[in-house]
């Protein structure tokens, strides 16, 4: 047995600042990779209220339009998509089943960017209650 030879008493050397530094900044890159990530891997989706109007848009959403969140909100849908200016979205606080079903079919809808620019897109509509209030989720894939 050798008692001259305990590795617990050896003592390192202090990390020089720059090691700690880069250490914080490492860090830092990952945890904003991951809200970057976590952002463009959402799905962009549209909130709407009883009357179809958007009542708000998650980011992806707006980076797919390029609109501002300000300037959806208490828009009709049919700002984004204009195939739906005559369709009503939502029938006695439910989700219109024709539409409903032309979303589950694979139905395209013709999608409108801010800098005028169209792209085909499949819809989902989800119905959401909390507290007794009713809303829809919308969620647009680009195809």
């Amino acid at each position: 047995m050798n008692l001259l030879r305990d590795d617990s008493a050896i003592i390192q050397p202090p990390k020089p600042l720059n090691v700690e530094r880069q250490k914080w900044t490492d860090t830092r890159r990952q945890e904003w990779t991951k809200e970057y990530r976590a952002v463009r891997h959402e799905p962009p989706a549209l909130l709407l209220g009883e009357r179809g109007l958007i009542q708000d848009c998650n980011k992806s959403l707006v980076m797919l339009f390029g609109f501002r969140r300000s300037d959806l909100v208490w828009q009709p849908v049919s700002k984004l998509l204009p195939q739906l200016v005559d369709v009503e979205l939502i029938q006695g606080g439910q989700v219109n089943p024709f539409f409903n079903y032309l979303c589950r079919c694979g139905q395209l809808y013709q999608s409108w960017t801010r800098q005028g620019k169209a792209f085909s897109s499949n819809l989902s509509i989800v119905r959401l209650e909390y507290e007794g209030r009713r809303s829809f989720r919308m969620i647009v894939r680009p195809t």
